[in-house]
């Protein structure tokens, strides 16, 4: 087995250490704008209430008309924007 060693000058290691907080300090932007909602997203209890029907109904359309809706981690989310092309495209009222 051989060992190989390097050597390396103050500001090599502070470039090296420099480039490393670079792409963390990036990486946190990037994954925070990935987490970032495009728009607001509401509950399902908000949904409802934006929508003036109950829950049950909500859920309904949910699962058998294809309303649109996100899924985290078993809670249901809402965009407004959404929700009203929806109505429009189905005339609901």
């Amino acid at each position: 087995m051989s060992v190989q060693l390097y050597s390396h000058s103050k500001q090599d290691l502070e470039k090296v250490v420099e480039i490393i907080l670079n792409k963390i300090q990036n990486f946190q932007l990037t994954n925070t704008a990935k987490e970032a909602k495009p728009e607001d997203l509401i509950s399902q209890k908000e949904a409802s209430k934006f929508l003036k029907i109950s829950l049950p109904t909500i859920i309904a359309w949910r699962n058998e008309k294809d309303l649109p809706h996100y899924n985290y981690n078993g809670r249901y989310y809402y965009s407004p924007t959404e929700l009203l092309e929806y109505g429009r495209r189905n005339n609901h009222k």
